[in-house]
């Protein structure tokens, strides 16, 4: 048993310590009933998952506690994404929702996240998510209703009927049938479209209001004269209705034609009865008065349309128009410019930055600025070479746009009675934050107690996962750093264990057990300082804990405190007379310290207390060599390897006294060539063999040992130099001068010395 191994038997020690006392125990909250701020059904599916969860657990069924506990979290994290929604952070909903999933796949979740894809722009991703709901649970409504306008919203309508008809005869809604109807719209079924819209309307009670948005329907599909009919319905139902008479002239306007421009006109002047302060109907009210000439009139409307909307860009270049048909050239020189300035994507509104550019060439023509006229001249036949529609259909176009851009239609917002109500108010924002509170408890205590049974079932690095779960929703969670840190520390991650393991200290320093971990959890990751300030406190006792005095005495030698080292090694020594692990441990610390002499004491008590403890005698070995106590060395080897026969290293440092003192070559030869067929690699027993090969004339194989340990450890440049002089000998001259060129690079920047016997030392940490 080498040095290493006395590690592990400490850290099984500790381990031991663990079983007893190890996981601090953590009493569940009681069964709090849930705030009346509403995440969906909260009343009893969490807590019969963590009654379940508590059962199993207590009684050792751990398969089963995993489940439940793994089903804890993923509801209460469902809840907490819906409260995350309520509060207007749809990423982070997000975010939570496939922690929900990983927690435990399920199809209300992936719903949940489906639909907040669709909310985010990422239709893709939706439709993955409300597949793999279909998946889990092919009953499922909501699946099938999201999936159903994610492709409705990508334009994929033959997909979007079946899923759509299907929830419809399932679960009639308002929602579902408007974009069904709106489906099939798109595809050009224009008489089933009409016969679901009569049905709607018979349903509902206020008509105005769903006549102009199902006007909006036949409009944006293209059907201009229901889109007519049903924007006069709504009219009639209710003169006053806000949009009604904006969205009638607006039909008007792009379907009827020059002839009817004065019937659009007036539209848009109800509109304004009703909307004075709206930007959309002052807008299309001056567009109209501009195609009619009236260019006073116009330019009245348009320039309050920009005060409302100043980055509304069209009204800029009907007002500069109208300015300039007016001579208000400087007036009409800003609001053009201001035009092109405000026309991002020149591909979506060609008509409006063709037509300012054109109108600006000309102005400034007139104005005689020929040079500066001519590059917006140029720009705006540049322009029209691309122009792909008429004139009509491109006005036509434009506006479509803009309607579109700046108010959207009722479908191209499918998922709105999906969306939780926003938190409002001082009173229900202070419940949500306690709901949030409590749940966030909830999912830390299921992580909890999920590393516990990980741990237990021996997946440390599930288990550490599941700890650290935990901490990201409650930090201060009852015994996770505690447990947590053990846990790193049992699975010897010891630089995972330190964080908790140092947090728990700080808010318990009467704990021993957590003490002694940390300060062994520095020491194997050589942060010796904080080792040493970690054990300190124990230091009266510490003599007691060989291993732990240990740990303690040599991080002291590594901050080079080589006095109260001593008195460490001392006192461990003098404290454990019975105990050959102490003595053992109390030898390599000496030699460390530079007691070689208490050194080689300590490891002879060792060996009187335990005569089958291995590298006992190895080790007093090495430090009689380093006394330069050669015969007395030769002994402890040979003492080793009774113990220990195949040991290449003992037999190496046998070697090695008997070559130092230039005694029994022959046996020495031997035993390196034995301890060369026990460990092929080790490069000093081939040097010290190829040496006595060289003294002996054989050049051949003193060459063909060199090489070979200079392939093993090329760094070691005393093999390199022995080289040199085997090929020298072997008038291999160039080869002699190349190795001896390395051995001065190698020397001149290497910390390797010829060696004393000591290589491969196992009296040091």
């Amino acid at each position: 048993m080498k040095a290493a191994r006395y590690l592990t038997i400490f850290l099984f020690s500790l381990a031991c310590c663990i079983n007893a006392q190890a996981f601090q125990a953590y009493k569940p909250t009681p069964k709090q009933s849930p705030s009346n701020v509403s995440t969906g059904a909260v009343d009893d599916e969490l807590e019969k998952h963590r009654s379940a969860a508590e059962t199993y657990q207590l009684s050792g069924d751990f398969e089963n506690a995993r489940v439940e506990n793994s089903l804890v979290a993923s509801v209460a994290l469902r809840r907490l994404a819906s409260l995350a929604v309520r509060e207007g952070d749809q990423k982070r909903s997000a975010e939570i929702l496939r922690e929900s999933i990983a927690a435990r796949d399920n199809a209300e979740a992936r719903t949940s996240l489906a639909w907040l894809n669709l909310q985010l722009g990422k239709l893709d991703e939706g439709i993955g998510d409300a597949k793999a709901a279909i998946e889990l649970d092919p009953k499922s409504v909501e699946a099938k209703d999201v999936l159903g306008k994610i492709y409705f919203l990508k334009g994929d309508y033959a997909a979007t009927l079946p899923l759509m008809e299907r929830v419809l005869e399932s679960k009639p809604g308002f929602d579902s049938a408007y974009t069904l109807g709106m489906t099939y719209l798109h595809l050009k079924q224009l008489d089933r479209a009409k016969l679901l819209f009569e049905e709607m309307l018979i349903a509902v009670a206020k008509k105005s209001s769903l006549h102009l948005i199902l006007g909006r329907a036949f409009e944006e599909t293209n059907y201009p004269l229901e889109a007519e009919r049903e924007f006069r319905s709504a009219i009639k139902a209710d003169p006053k209705l806000a949009g009604a008479h904006f969205y009638l002239g607006y039909t008007i306007l792009q379907n009827g034609g020059s002839s009817r421009l004065d019937e659009a006109g007036r539209e848009f002047d109800e509109e304004l009865k009703i909307s004075p302060r709206d930007p959309y109907p002052n807008f299309f009210a001056g567009v109209v008065a501009s195609s009619m000439g009236e260019h006073k009139k116009a330019a009245g409307f348009l320039q309050l349309a920009v005060r409302l909307d100043p980055k509304l860009g069209p009204a800029n270049l009907f007002l500069g128009q109208s300015q300039l048909e007016l001579g208000q050239d400087v007036e009409a020189e800003r609001n053009l410019k201001r035009a092109i300035a405000l026309n991002d994507d020149p591909s979506k509104n060609s008509y409006q930055i063709r037509r300012a550019y054109f109108l600006l060439g000309r102005l400034l023509n007139r104005l005689g600025r020929s040079a500066e006229a001519e590059q917006y001249l140029a720009r705006a036949r540049e322009l029209q070479a691309k122009l792909v529609e008429s004139a009509r259909d491109e006005i036509r176009k434009a506006f479509g746009e803009i309607i579109s851009s700046k108010r959207p239609s009722p479908s191209t917002d499918p998922v709105s009675k999906s969306i939780n109500k926003p938190v409002q108010g001082p009173k229900e924002t202070l419940a949500v934050k306690q709901l949030k509170d409590q749940l966030r408890s909830v999912v830390a205590q299921a992580y909890h107690n999920l590393a516990v049974i990980e741990a237990q079932s021996g997946r440390v690095d599930e288990s550490i996962n599941k700890f650290a779960a935990a901490a990201a929703w409650r930090p201060d969670f009852p015994g996770l750093d505690r447990n947590w840190g053990i846990v790193s520390f049992q699975g010897n991650q010891f630089e995972k264990a330190i964080p908790p393991l140092s947090r728990h200290l700080k808010q318990r320093l009467d704990d021993a057990l957590v003490r002694r971990m940390l300060g062994v959890s520095y020491y194997l990751t050589k942060n010796y300082r904080s080792a040493v300030d970690t054990l300190k406190p124990l230091e009266s006792g510490i003599s007691s804990d060989a291993e732990l005095a240990y740990f303690y005495g040599i991080s002291l030698v590594q901050l080079e405190r080589h006095t109260e080292a001593s008195a460490v090694f001392e006192r461990m020594a003098e404290n454990n007379q019975k105990s050959a692990l102490a003595q053992f441990y109390a030898g390599q610390g000496f030699v460390l310290t530079g007691d070689l002499e208490k050194a080689v004491n300590g490891f002879r008590r060792a060996a009187l207390i335990d005569p089958k403890m291995d590298s006992v005698h190895y080790n007093a070995g090495q430090t009689l060599i380093r006394l330069n106590r050669l015969d007395d060395a030769e002994q402890e080897f040979k003492a080793e390897l009774k113990l220990n026969p195949l040991d290449a290293n003992a037999k190496y440092h046998l070697a090695f006294t008997l070559i130092e003192r230039k005694v029994r070559t022959s046996e020495a030869e031997a035993i390196l060539r034995d301890a060369i067929y026990n460990q092929y690699d080790h490069a000093d027993a081939r040097y010290q063999l190829g040496k006595i090969l060289i003294e002996k004339g054989s050049l051949d194989e003193a060459l063909e040992q060199l090489q070979t340990a200079a392939n093993i450890d090329p760094k070691k440049d005393y093999i390199q130099y022995q080289l040199s002089i085997a090929y020298r000998k072997a008038s291999r001259i160039a080869e002699a001068d190349r190795a001896l060129k390395l051995y001065s690079d190698l020397k001149a920047g290497s910390r390797n010395e010829r060696p004393t016997g000591m290589e491969g030392k196992k009296n040091e940490p």
